[in-house]
């Protein structure tokens, strides 16, 4: 599966030009042209080559290549193929790019436990934070839909490490209070969802797509104690009647649309009660039970 912004052309370039200048080909031939004839003489690049025999037809210092690029992005860059920062767009990994994202708005559709997304190609971990690992030995960690609307506005998150073999762990400000969500298995850390630092409510609206928090490199250690398919619904299932329970006892007038709770529970509670139910429910000792 590849992005369907992922293109490629074929483009031509001077090999003597200090800035590499990619001219897609069907675009290239023009009144001016003097690459592809014996013109090329003429051209000033050339004339500053070490003196060589006059070459009839096209200059021996035309290169050609094929070339892919992201059709998402206002300024085209060409990057070849031997080099590695377009990987991404070959495999599933492409669903979380930022420019996939906010130019596709992919829709995909997802089963629902009473009310709360819960995609399926997921792996969720008790204290509600997902793993997505794709096909190309690459994973993705965010939080779901239950902290997601549990949490309601997020003001500022604090990442604790950038890379290397850890717990990825963050720091999530609501109402003022820090709260440490931590995944509860490790992996190699390779990159942080920065984008989230200057704009955390994709945490709230996409929290499968741009509310991504983690990426790195899985070891089978990764998914250790995750659910998945019926086994996550059932734990989501349980976990509604829990929250629901939870709040009656402890925090009446909280429950709503039929039972399910409040969006923006955490933002409504003081900080000592914010405390017992994130400990309750996402710290990283939740059980999940």
């Amino acid at each position: 599966m590849t992005c369907p912004f992922l293109k490629e052309a074929q483009v031509k370039y001077c090999a003597t030009s200090a800035v590499r200048k990619f001219i897609p080909l069907p675009t290239a031939a023009g009144a001016d042209e003097k690459c592809t004839s014996a013109a090329h003489a003429g051209c000033q690049a050339y004339g500053l080559q070490p003196a060589r025999e006059s070459v009839p037809g096209s200059c021996p210092y035309l290169r050609e290549s094929l070339m892919q690029f992201c059709a998402a992005v206002p300024l085209t860059r060409f990057v070849p193929y031997s080099e590695s920062p377009l990987s991404r767009c070959r495999n599933p990994g492409f669903r979380y790019c930022q420019q996939y994202v906010s130019m596709a708005q992919p829709e995909r559709s997802a089963p629902e436990i009473d009310g709360i997304e819960l995609p399926g190609w997921l792996e969720y971990a008790p204290n509600h934070m997902w793993l997505d690992v794709t096909g190309d030995g690459a994973c993705h960690v965010g939080i779901d839909a239950f902290l997601s609307r549990a949490l309601g506005t997020i003001e500022r998150i604090t990442y604790v490490w950038l890379s290397g073999r850890h717990r990825p762990t963050v720091a999530l400000t609501v109402g003022g209070t820090d709260l440490q969500l931590v995944f509860p298995n490790p992996f190699l850390l390779t990159k942080c969802n920065l984008y989230l630092r200057a704009d955390p409510s994709p945490l709230a609206t996409q929290p499968y797509t741009s509310g991504w928090l983690f990426e790195g490199v899985p070891d089978p250690e990764t998914v250790k104690g995750l659910f998945r398919g019926p086994a996550a619904s059932q734990w989501m299932d349980a976990e509604q009647c829990r929250m629901s329970e939870f709040l009656r006892q402890e925090h009446q007038g909280l429950a709503a649309d039929g039972g399910l709770f409040t969006p923006g529970i955490a933002r409504k509670l003081d900080r000592d009660r914010l405390l017992s139910l994130f400990h309750e429910f996402f710290s990283p000792y939740a059980s999940g039970k």
